[in-house]
């Protein structure tokens, strides 16, 4: 008899208080994105692309235009005796530089990371490709805090 009391009343609190979660998609920025252009890599470009597009086309009163340089290094970090890779270390690099009217600005966002060389390639790519999506994505957060600062 409890269980059905909480499955009742738990929904009900939490939908009368208007909860949402921390991170929901709110869009409380005050400005908009003219134009953005890539140089650079194209998956990181690609990436920064897709977080990006829902400032474009808004009309907010501070308008920016944006070049975006991504770059991105995979090298040999260390290897057994045979000669076989065992680390990679990547480097993930992102220029932003920043136009609003006269006024010019250069933003500078370098990570790096490890990761343990697979048997399994795919396995590796795998990991590789997801810890390059959330390097690029908190990269990308960073910089949208200081665009909403200027």
């Amino acid at each position: 008899m409890k269980k059905y009391i909480y499955i009742i009343l738990v929904p009900v609190f939490l939908l009368g208080c208007q909860y949402t979660p921390i991170y929901s998609n709110k869009n409380d920025y005050n400005f908009s994105i003219e134009k953005i252009n890539f140089v650079g890599n194209s998956e990181i470009n690609d990436l920064v692309q897709k977080k990006l597009i829902r400032f474009q086309n808004k009309n907010d009163e501070k308008k920016f235009i944006i070049t975006t340089t991504s770059s991105y290094k995979k090298i040999s970090q260390s290897k057994n005796l045979s000669g076989k890779t065992t680390d990679y270390l990547i480097t993930i690099e992102i220029i932003f530089k920043i136009e609003k009217g006269n006024e010019k600005k250069t933003l500078i966002n370098k990570e790096e990371f490890m990761i343990k060389s697979f048997s399994d390639k795919f396995e590796e790519n795998k990991l590789e490709k997801i810890k390059k999506e959330n390097l690029v994505n908190s990269m990308v957060n960073e910089f949208i805090i200081q665009l909403s600062r200027i």
